[in-house]
């Protein structure tokens, strides 16, 4: 049968699977693509290693761009690779074919690693000389963003120990968080008996209507995590000190630094962004109050913060890609082409099964590949917002792959949200205009808020805990359980003030977060994101068509430009202290619509 013919899916997105042959014939195929690819790292490395002081404008373009196909090729073969595993995890062909990839990548890296090295050591007038270069206009940004980093970078003998030395010192103590969480069972009755469930388990059941279940489930997480808090801290304690010595072997003036840098973004702007965040804490807290009163109660309990106002109408998959076909279509037939591409092309995996990892994500896949989305769809409204986030992804990755070099594609994740979130927007703002039925209604428009809530004013306090707990460490304080349950409840009653009742269980909140144990600092880029996305998003709202042509321009611009140069053309103004405010008067709006509803 030909593509995107394929019969309606039936319940669930059944039969809803992705087709990765164009990435790869199979598993074989994908072998040989990675150790063709080897063989090219290599031969780069025998051909410039030593020379890149020596390479004109020309030259330097030429090994660009087989950079550029040496990093193609690895993603293409890494992707199809992590891409199978993703939908069937039990499969031992899968396995063995990641664990492959993952050897195939490290050994790629250290072959490759002397180019980026020598490139920063170039004295500043030569790099900028070579920057300048026609030829290397399409990754001009590429090399300037690289030598942001010569300050802290080391020798390539002492890179290469470092990184061998990462699944050790620092991999084997987020693999310990990972299993305590994951494995974690706590029994708890639903209402069908105690059965055991995972932490995840239970986050879900806070967005029940039953209040006592909420409360029920909250308690009994808290208490099932205490046991594992001494342990869970431990991680922490233990790659926060890891961390901060790293800092003090690159000489980062602070523990942000390489946060900062890695998005492109100045202290100055972060800063500010937080404490605008801060200054607005009490528009939360009217929701909150507000929420309260909705629910018929005296003050809202943490348990009820995300408390359905509301029950949603069921969505079956056909509508869900009709629904974001005549939302994207809004903005732009271009955008809604491009989503249209994913389902005919069957690069859409949303049948829930046994092996197939939680969650959703949009892989881009490779520069000259076109990128695949995952979710696990359940007749829910709230899966067609999340498939029109992954595919606000994949227009990004999709058009910045036409116009960029595999170099130069990919953005940081100060941005990397945006096209996500304005997707979602988008489909909100459709789903407002066409849909009658009054409790659906009323449901999505307390989900916009307590959404947008949840990604700038949460974000933020766990953004202040992790800085605080990197403070207290860096002045030779342990981070014990107790201490960082301390810092926990002082930021979270911050943001709350009376306006949320919090158990005594929730000190223990920080305990389970993985991105604290991940990537420090990576939850502030959330609040960035959304916060410029609300004011692009305002901006469309008055300017239309105008506006949506730029917005265009700036998803095909990918990474070759830092945040602010790439903000610039849709009006947004990093360096204005007020720039922030669109995004709050929008979040005014929506309380004040929920308020309504």
């Amino acid at each position: 049968m030909p593509q995107g013919t394929a019969p309606s899916p039936g319940p669930r997105a059944a039969g809803v699977r992705w087709d990765l042959s164009p990435i790869a014939r199979d598993a074989e195929a994908a072998r040989e693509d990675l150790r063709a690819a080897l063989e090219r790292a290599r031969a780069f490395e025998a051909r410039y290693r030593g020379q890149v002081a020596e390479l004109d404008g020309l030259a330097l373009a030429a090994a660009l761009a087989e950079l550029a196909a040496i990093d193609n090729q690895l993603s293409r073969a890494g992707s199809y690779a992590h891409l199978r595993e993703a939908t069937d995890a039990l499969d031992e062909e899968n396995r063995d074919l990641a664990s492959v990839v993952d050897r195939a990548m490290v050994e790629a890296s250290n072959a490759l690693r002397f180019f980026d090295l020598e490139w920063i050591a170039l004295p500043d007038e030569q790099a900028e000389a070579l920057a300048d270069a026609p030829e290397v206009a399409g990754d001009r940004h590429y090399l300037r963003a690289l030598r942001r980093f010569a300050p802290h970078t080391l020798s390539e003998p002492e890179e290469r120990m470092l990184a061998e030395r990462g699944p050790a010192a620092v991999s084997a103590w987020q693999t310990l968080f990972g299993r305590v969480t994951s494995t974690l069972e706590i029994p708890f009755d639903a209402g069908e008996g105690d059965e055991p469930h995972t932490i995840d388990r239970l986050l879900a059941l806070l967005r029940e209507a039953d209040p006592e279940l909420r409360q029920s489930a909250m308690d009994a997480l808290f208490v099932g995590l205490a046991p594992h808090a001494d342990t869970l801290a431990h991680c922490y304690d233990t790659l926060v000190g890891d961390r901060l010595a790293m800092d003090a072997l690159r000489q980062h003036g602070s523990p942000l630094e390489a946060t900062h840098l890695r998005n492109e973004l100045s202290e100055l702007v972060v800063d500010r962004m937080l404490a605008a965040v801060e200054r607005h804490y009490p528009l939360a807290q009217r929701w909150f109050r507000a929420k309260a009163r909705l629910l018929g109660l005296p003050v809202l309990r943490l348990s009820d913060q995300y408390a359905p106002l509301g029950e949603t109408r069921a969505v079956d998959y056909a509508e869900a890609r009709a629904l974001i076909d005549n939302a994207f279509g809004r903005l732009d037939p271009r955008v809604a082409e491009v989503a249209r591409g994913f389902f005919e092309e069957s690069r859409v995996d949303a049948e829930p099964r046994t092996g197939k990892r939680g969650g959703a994500f949009c892989a881009p896949v490779a520069q000259d590949a076109a990128p695949y989305v995952l979710m696990n769809f359940t007749d829910r409204m709230d899966d067609v917002m999340t498939l029109a986030h992954e595919l606000g992804h994949g227009m990004h990755f999709t058009l910045s792959s036409e116009r960029q070099t595999a170099l130069s594609a990919t953005t940081g994740l100060a941005l990397a949200e945006v096209p996500s979130t304005f997707a979602e927007l988008l489909t909100h703002d459709h789903l407002m205009a066409t849909e009658t039925d009054p409790s659906t209604r009323r449901a999505l428009i307390s989900e916009r808020a307590e959404g947008s809530f949840a990604t700038v004013f949460r974000q933020t306090v766990l953004s202040r805990y992790e800085r605080r707990a990197y403070g207290a460490r860096e002045e030779g304080t342990t981070l014990t359980s107790e201490r960082l349950s301390e810092i926990w409840v002082q930021e979270n009653a911050r943001y709350y003030g009376d306006a949320m009742e919090m158990p005594h269980g929730y000190r223990l909140g920080w305990s389970y977060i993985p991105h604290f144990i991940s990537t420090r600092f990576y939850t502030y880029a959330y609040a960035f994101a959304h916060l410029v996305t609300l004011a692009l998003y305002a901006r469309y709202r008055a300017e239309g068509g105008d506006f949506a042509a730029r917005y265009l321009d700036f998803l095909a611009a990918g990474g070759s430009a830092a945040p602010a140069e790439l903000l610039r053309p849709l009006g947004i103004d990093l360096d204005d202290p007020d720039v922030w405010e669109p995004g709050f008067a929008e979040m005014h709006g929506m309380v004040e619509a929920a308020e309504a509803a």
